[in-house]
């Protein structure tokens, strides 16, 4: 065997690899004519018999095969048999003579040849022939790739249209629970206001028609404004978990000094629990100082907490608002000496609408809203909220923020 290396510059078009030619056959002189003729434009490897032949296509990429028909062993139509499946970009050419004609047909009608060139051959026709043969074995490798490249896309187009398709049922079916859920709300504040609008109207009829004694006025003036913070309170809940549910509530974290900032909660919330002569203490850690969060949203959890400290307990008791570092996260914690709640409604507290057996100790209302916020809002902290509670002796309602 030897070989002829190709010009640098000379390459096939589709890939980096340069053009290799297999000439095989077993006199002598016709390899080395061929090779001679062939060797200045492509990489000439030239073969004796077709085991040999064989051997160094297992070695290197061959892409034009020249072969005798009429060799000891293996014709090579019957080697172009053999080398089809495992080889089937090759290009096979076939060179052989009138008698051989037969044979020739049958390789043809099998697809193991793509042409053959009789003997004595025309040195510029088999150039013509070679060189069709390279831009045959071209097109093949740019076909494949082609259509390699469509399967892909193809592949491509059908994960982005699954991945779309879900998508588009999980955006489905958020709107239908958002859907179902606002018909809810609809539904609860309807029936919750209706009520105290009636007693509202209630009392201005008595008022307007004079059925009222004028001393009454400043009891039903009071009853009415009370009633009207009721129902204003719980349209703000309404507002605000829907802001929440639909993603539109964007949270403004700050850096803030925990000492200004629990100093402000207590103040704002300590007139409450004096009216139901219930003390208020806080209890910060000395190692709190500064922490990142938005103050406004975490203050709204933390009056929540405190309203439902003071609601639930007895009067001539103590609240506590209580600040922890636990496990490198910041921990708020409102603990009371109130009624306590059963172990299996403790589950559902933070849920929307939840009512438990649990019963205010003064005529306080409640939208069953609250907790259900607090929670979305400790989670969009990336926070966790939870509650420690033995029923009769107390309640410790906490979140933490990393």
């Amino acid at each position: 065997m030897a070989t002829e290396a190709l010009p640098a510059e000379t390459r096939l078009a589709s890939t980096s690899e340069t053009p290799t030619l297999l000439i095989i056959d077993d006199e002598e002189e016709i390899l080395k004519a061929l090779r001679r003729q062939f060797r200045r434009y492509y990489t000439v490897y030239i073969a004796s018999s077709a085991e040999e032949a064989y051997e160094i296509m297992t070695r290197v990429p061959v892409h034009v095969i020249i072969s005798d028909q009429r060799m000891p062993g293996m014709t090579g139509s019957e080697f172009f048999k053999r080398v089809k499946t495992e080889y089937p970009d090759a290009i096979r050419l076939l060179l052989t003579g009138y008698s051989d004609i037969r044979a020739v047909i049958e390789a043809i009608n099998d697809g193991n040849i793509y042409r053959y060139i009789t003997k004595p051959w025309d040195a510029v026709e088999l150039e013509t022939i070679v060189r069709e043969a390279f831009e045959r074995y071209e097109l093949i490798v740019q076909n494949r790739r082609l259509v390699e490249e469509l399967k892909q896309a193809n592949a491509m187009l059908e994960a982005r249209v699954r991945e779309r398709t879900a998508e588009l049922a999980e955006a489905n079916e958020r709107l239908r629970a958002l859907n179902e859920q606002k018909d809810r709300f609809m539904g609860i504040a309807a029936h919750d206001l209706r009520t105290p609008l009636a007693a509202i109207r209630g009392f201005t009829d008595l008022m307007l028609t004079g059925r009222a004694d004028v001393s009454s006025y400043e009891e039903f003036l009071t009853i009415i404004d009370e009633t009207t913070q009721d129902m204003l309170n719980l349209l703000n809940d309404l507002l605000d978990i829907t802001t929440i549910e639909t993603g539109q509530l964007a949270l403004n974290p700050q850096t803030v000094d925990i000492a200004q900032f629990v100093e402000r909660v207590a103040k704002l919330n300590r007139h409450m629990g004096e009216k139901k002569a219930i003390q208020l203490e806080t209890d910060i850690a000395p190692d709190v100082r500064e922490w990142t969060f938005d103050p406004r949203r975490i203050e709204q959890v933390l009056n929540n907490l405190l309203s439902n400290a003071f609601k639930y307990s007895y009067p001539d008791t103590t609240v506590w608002l209580i600040v922890r570092r636990v496990n490198n996260q910041l921990e708020f914690a409102v603990q009371d000496q109130g009624q306590g709640i059963k172990a299996e409604e403790q589950e559902r507290l933070f849920g929307e609408f939840q009512r438990i057996s649990t019963r205010p100790t003064g005529d306080e209302g409640s939208t069953g809203l609250g907790l259900s916020i607090c929670k979305r809002i400790v989670e969009l902290h990336n926070g966790q909220i939870g509650v420690e509670s033995t029923y009769g002796a107390g309640s410790r309602f906490w979140f933490r923020l990393p």
